[in-house]
This record gives C-alpha cells, sequence and structure tokens, in this order.
C-alpha cells in the first residue's frame, strides 16, 4: 500500500506543515544568503545584489493579485491546497533546473527575471499551504503550529543558504545551485506527493438542475460575498492589521541583503558565512517555536511582538556604534556574529506571534485570499526594506543605514495598539 500523509491528527498536522514550510525557506535562504554573496564576492555592486533579493521577496508581496484563484478553481480529486501545491513546487524544481544553463553574474537581467519567476511559484505554494492551515488547524493548535511552520521556514533559510554555501566552497556556485534543486525535490517525493489534506465543505461545482456558467456565478458571487464580509464587516482589527502588515518588522537590516555584504566586506570566506546563516537562521527557528509556544500559553501574541521589536533595534542600534570609519572599520567579525544570532533569534519570536494573529483573523472561506493579503503586505515590508538598504549602504555606509533601520522598526508599533486577535467566520 503506498505511502499517505494525512491531517487527521495533531502530530500529523504538526509534522505536514512544519516540512511544507521547510519547502519554502530552502529558495529564500539561497537567493538572499547564497546568491546574495555570491554575486558580493564577483564584485556585483550592492544597489545590483539589493535588486535580487528584492526579486526574491516582490512577488511575495503581491501574491493577493492571484490569490483568489487559489480560493476558487478546486479540484476535488487531488485535493483543493494539495494541487496547487504540487503544481507549485514541480514549477519551482523546472526553474531552478533552468538558471543552472546560464551564468549569474554575466547575466544579472537573467537572473532576476528568473529568480522573480521562480518566486512567483514559491509564493503560490506559500498561499495553498497556509490556507490549508486555516481550514485544517484548529484554534488551540495556531500559535504552536505556526511556531513550527516559521521555525522550519527559518531552517530551511539555514539550509538553503548554508548547504549552498558549503558546497559553493567546495564545488562551485553551480554545485550550490544544485543542493538547493536536489533537496527540494526530495521534499516533492516525500511530503507534497503523499499529502492527503481533509474535503473542504465549499458548495459543489455543478448541481442538478443548474447550468455550468450558473455555477460558475454563483461560486463567485458567494466568494466576494465571504471576502467582503471579512474584510469589512469585522470589526477594525482587520484592518488594522493590514496596516500592521505593511510597517517594518521590527529593525530588518541584519536579516536582509546588508547581512551578507557585510559579511563579504568584512572578508569572510564561504565557510564561516556558512556556518554564521546556519547559528542565524537555527536562532532564529528557536526564536519562533518559542514565540508560537509562549502565545499560546499567554494568550497574548502583541506582548511577544513589542518585545521582539524593541530587542531587533536595540541590537541592530548597538551594532551600527561599532563603526568608527569608513567602511567597516571598528566592527570585528566577533561583533557582527553576536550581533545577527541575537538579532536572529529576537526576530522569530515576532514572526510566530504576527502570523498567528493574522492566521486567526483570517475567515476559512476566502483563506488563500485574506491570510494571503495580510503576508503579501508583510513581504512587501521585506521588498521596500531590501531595496532602500541596499542604496542607502552604497550612498551613506553601513552604519547610518543600520541606524536608521534601527529607528523606523519600531514604527509598526504605533498600528498593532489596534490589531486585536478575535476569531470571527464569515458568511456562508
Amino acid at each position: 500500500m503506498p505511502y499517505t500523509l494525512t491531517l487527521d491528527s495533531r502530530a500529523r498536522r504538526l509534522l505536514a506543515f512544519t516540512f511544507l514550510y521547510l519547502t519554502e525557506g530552502l529558495p529564500i535562504g539561497f537567493s538572499t544568503v547564497a546568491l546574495a554573496a555570491y554575486l558580493r564576492q564577483q564584485g556585483v555592486p550592492m544597489t545590483m545584489v539589493g535588486a535580487v533579493v528584492a526579486a526574491t521577496y516582490a512577488p511575495w508581496a503581491f501574491k493577493w493579485a492571484w490569490a483568489p484563484l487559489v480560493d476558487l478553481i478546486r479540484i476535488r480529486r487531488f485535493g483543493h491546497s494539495r494541487t496547487w501545491i504540487l503544481f507549485s513546487q514541480a514549477g519551482m524544481i523546472a526553474t531552478l533546473a533552468a538558471i543552472l544553463g546560464f551564468d549569474a553574474v554575466a547575466n544579472t537581467s537573467l537572473l532576476i527575471a528568473m529568480i522573480t519567476f521562480h518566486n512567483i511559484l514559491a509564493a503560490t505554494n506559500d498561499v495553498a499551504i497556509d490556507a490549508m492551515a486555516v481550514r485544517v488547524l484548529p484554534a488551540s493548535e495556531m500559535g504552536t503550529a505556526n511556531g513550527c511552520m516559521f521555525g522550519a521556514q527559518f531552517a530551511g533559510i539555514a539550509l538553503g543558504g548554508s548547504g549552498a554555501l558549503y558546497a559553493m566552497g567546495v564545488w562551485g556556485f553551480r554545485a550550490g545551485l544544485l543542493f538547493l534543486l536536489l533537496t527540494l525535490l526530495f521534499l516533492f517525493l516525500g511530503i507534497a506527493l503523499p499529502l492527503r489534506e481533509p474535503a473542504d465543505d465549499f458548495p459543489p461545482a455543478l448541481e442538478a438542475g443548474v447550468t455550468l456558467h450558473q455555477a460558475i456565478f454563483e461560486r463567485i458571487r458567494i466568494f466576494f460575498r465571504n471576502l467582503y464580509a471579512s474584510f469589512f464587516r469585522s470589526g477594525p482589527a482587520i484592518l488594522a492589521a493590514a496596516i500592521f502588515a505593511a510597517f517594518p518588522h521590527g529593525a530588518m537590516a541584519l536579516g536582509l541583503a546588508l547581512a551578507p555584504g557585510l559579511q563579504v566586506d568584512l572578508k569572510m570566506n564561504n565557510q564561516l558565512m556558512g556556518n554564521i546563516n546556519l547559528a542565524s537562521n537555527l536562532a532564529a527557528a528557536l526564536g519562533a517555536f518559542l514565540g508560537g509556544w509562549l502565545s499560546d500559553r499567554t494568550r497574548s501574541p502583541r506582548a511577544w511582538i513589542v518585545l521582539s521589536y524593541l530587542l531587533t533595534a536595540g541590537i541592530t542600534f548597538a551594532l551600527s556604534l561599532r563603526f568608527t570609519g569608513a567602511g567597516t572599520i571598528g566592527v570585528s567579525v566577533l561583533a557582527f556574529i553576536i550581533s545577527v544570532i541575537a538579532y536572529q533569534f529576537s526576530f522569530g519570536i515576532q514572526q510566530s506571534a504576527g502570523i498567528g494573529i493574522f492566521m486567526q483573523l483570517s475567515s476559512k472561506t476566502v483563506a488563500a485570499t485574506q491570510f494571503t493579503t495580510f503576508m503579501a503586505l508583510s513581504n512587501l515590508a521585506y521588498s521596500y526594506s531590501s531595496i532602500w538598504q541596499g542604496r542607502s549602504v552604497d550612498l551613506y555606509g553601513y552604519a547610518s543605514t543600520l541606524r536608521l533601520d534601527a529607528l523606523l522598526g519600531l514604527s509598526g508599533l504605533i498600528v498593532l495598539i489596534w490589531v486585536r486577535p478575535k476569531r470571527h467566520h464569515s458568511l456562508n
């Protein structure tokens, strides 16, 4: 009998969503860590490195544009969300195989285009996974589940970044890319293919006596009615959460393109950068799990978000004070390592706590669209932060950029006051 992975118990749900989120972290780690470091090592300006990192996050910021398709197009035979997961992950593997065929440094425009397309597929994979999580996870499991999920995503970032860096250090850039491709293929065959999701309770596509165009119209009508109710008839917390998502998530520079760029400028080799990426993302995974667990235990996720924002801003500002001159003068490798590991742990705390709030505020009937809107706005913050920080480093240096980032990182706390998690239900 073929192996199947069902979602009919807490242990199986946590296992499935943990490994599904691992597939999301792998390509992010490769693009924002290994690829960014490789391009910088080849003399590519930080402005272009920032553009590559922005190309990684930009599709995630606009995934709301096609998220309704995930809600509306349902193939019951293969599973609603599972169909989209299989399609997206197969496409992700194919695009990585295509990148193997050209020189990334000599064709940066093509590289950015391919990274963008790859992340459109990765973002679609995320939409489908999150929609399934909103439908399947009980409210009492959401904090812990998000801790496991985002812990796995950080672990995936560590594996995709460090694993690729280790391979690149020994066999070159293409070996790092091949490592990522084979890892995604293994997870596709081991998790996505055997996955079985519970049937959803959405109305059937075609009932007796109803024509095809009437059924399509009715499905669209129900979808938009539920979407409207979920955003505009569920209290001010929904709109406040959308605004909050678009603000910086605490200080962000030490988690984006600035970090690998600074490591290269500090003359670190691939082995050391790989070790730092591995340790810092494992710290972020631990922080994410802890933040999710504490959110469930204390029922106060906003308190842990506030703590995380304050910690990330403080760590970032403290590192900026280490700079005593132009470039990297005054900053030691040890000071950077301590700062980035402490930063990633602190950042991880708010990831699971914040995402748990967005998940609780999302309706099950339009989960892909509503939750994706929150997440797209969050990823918009990653994208615009990567762009301005890359340009700021080239124009004003690392120290000034870190100080400004620490200041801007606290701005979201103003909006958090109105974000109150409360499970609501849309119309049926």
